[in-house]
């Protein structure tokens, strides 16, 4: 198994501590959708549930950063950095209507027929990309023949 690099900023595709309702504990999350320069959207790196950012536990008061506001986790780079920082940021000009036969990569613009415009955020593996829309994140097929 291979560990990946990933990037541990507050932004798109990075690493940031949350609580997991689902562990019960603050965990290493992954960054889905911000606003602004706040991530409003993470998933656990443990146990693979998306839902919105907390910092602390609930009915906890909130807890210390370094100064730059960011958790004190070691600074890594991550082979394609993401070019969107939220849904509201995403240039159409870019956007390709949605095909399971194409490929995508993470930061990619989808138009699906359905769910509407979003990014996708992660490969999961050669046939499933994950891809946040308005209304929350779906796993697509995509490069099947």
């Amino acid at each position: 198994m291979s560990m990946e690099m990933q990037i541990s900023k507050n932004e798109l595709g990075g690493t940031i501590d949350s609580w997991c309702g689902k562990c019960k504990l603050i965990l290493a999350h992954t960054i889905e959708a911000m606003v602004g320069e706040k991530p409003v959207r993470v998933h656990c790196n443990t146990c693979k549930t998306a839902h919105s950012y907390k910092p602390n536990k609930p009915g906890r008061p909130a807890r210390q950063t370094s100064e730059s506001g960011a958790s004190a986790a070691p600074e890594r780079t991550r082979s394609r950095p993401s070019r969107h920082r939220s849904l509201r940021e995403v240039n159409m000009a870019a956007a390709r209507n949605y095909s399971f036969q194409q490929k995508y990569e993470p930061g990619d613009t989808i138009i699906h027929p359905t769910f509407g415009v979003g990014v996708a955020t992660a490969v999961k593996d050669e046939t499933k990309i994950e891809v946040l829309f308005e209304g929350g994140t779906k796993v697509l097929v995509h490069g099947r023949a």
